[in-house]
């Protein structure tokens, strides 16, 4: 199994908690292969030190050289195949992580040749795009597979460049590019969408409640950055003049937002958390059923803003109009893959 990095978007403490736990579920993972990239660079020296070790070797990069804080292997044997990861932010990591990069074309050619005196079939993992991939096949038509990041689901067929497999699972972890060998290349192509007909992994099942565990252990809810400023007042401020839609909410899935996180144990992870209830990021946010119960749901003011002002003065200050563009801030493909606007907006349409 080949896992192209770029497990977290930005470096805070969640952040390198979810790092830690990608690591070990690799860990679980016979013959997994992990691609060091940028995002995961950025978390620091120690922490990428820490990441090596709890994947029990299986992170590798072209883009760094072996240094004795981080000893991250160039590519990794697994039967017929050398697998290597290289990334167009090779300079980047480097920088990061106070080291030379190494041009990714002068880093592929050493590893084609060393798969090849080996009698290896080279495999790459790219943390780029596909005309980056592309040109990599192009120029190094002995790769037997290089795989790409992209967004959105992968192709529907199998694309070859000369003998060159060029794959991508899409983002967001939703799905399983299977495929086999047979006489010398790859073929057989399969996306598997990893929906809810497959079980969960017990491994997996395990390591993401330990996960939970450390979020909510460390009160990571109550630590995060609030920036704004913005007053809520909570949706049962807006039920006397707008009675027709205080009964659609009343009635809607929204209301009892915050109870679908609890009943699921989600409750206290603030990635989860921030999609339903209203104002997290805001000092006058929620903060949580005790304090604020008003706010413990996604109510009025998550789609149409805070409502302090208009509820003093509505004439003087009207709410702005709002349209599709404000569900796809929480709706979004990895949150809410089946999401259609016009189908969900009918269960909930008020004036």
């Amino acid at each position: 199994m080949l896992e192209n990095g770029g497990f977290i978007k930005d470096i805070g403490r969640q952040d390198e908690i979810k790092s830690e736990t990608f690591a070990q579920l690799h860990d679980s993972m016979v013959g997994t292969a992990i691609n060091l990239c940028f995002s995961e660079a950025k978390l620091g020296l120690g922490n990428l030190a820490a990441l090596s070790q709890l994947s029990k070797g299986r992170l590798t990069s072209l883009s760094v050289p072996k240094s004795p804080v981080l000893d991250i292997p160039p590519l990794i044997k697994k039967g017929n195949f050398a697998i290597a990861g290289a990334s167009e932010q090779a300079e980047a990591i480097a920088a990061t992580l106070g080291e030379s990069a190494t041009p990714i074309n002068q880093a592929v050619e050493k590893f084609v040749s060393e798969a090849q005196a080996q009698g290896l079939y080279p495999v790459l993992m790219l943390d780029g795009n596909r005309q980056a991939a592309l040109r990599l096949a192009q120029k190094f038509p002995a790769l037997a597979l290089i795989q790409y990041k992209s967004v959105g689901h992968p192709p529907e067929k199998l694309e070859m460049e000369g003998n060159t497999a060029l794959v991508t699972p899409g983002d967001g972890g939703k799905v399983l590019v299977k495929l086999t060998w047979k006489d010398g290349k790859f073929g057989s192509y399969l996306p598997i969408d990893l929906g809810p007909n497959f079980k969960d992994d017990p491994d997996a099942t395990r390591l993401y409640k330990a996960y939970l565990k450390r979020v909510s252990d460390e009160h990571l809810l109550e630590k995060l950055p609030r920036t704004s400023k913005d007053e809520y007042v909570g949706s049962k401020a807006c039920f006397s003049c707008h009675a027709q839609a205080a009964d659609v909410w009343k009635h809607s899935k929204h209301a009892g937002a915050l109870a679908t996180l609890e009943h699921e144990g989600h409750d206290r992870d603030p990635d989860c958390v921030s999609c339903h209830v209203v104002g997290l990021d805001s000092l006058n946010g929620f903060v949580s059923r005790m304090k604020t119960p008003d706010l413990a749901s996604v109510g009025c003011e998550s789609c149409h803003g805070a409502g302090k002002a208009h509820s003093a003065a509505p004439k003087l200050n009207p709410m702005p109009k709002i349209g599709e563009k404000a569900c796809m801030s929480c709706h979004r493909p990895e949150n809410s893959p089946r999401f259609d606007f016009s189908t969900y907006w009918a269960k909930i349409k008020h004036k």
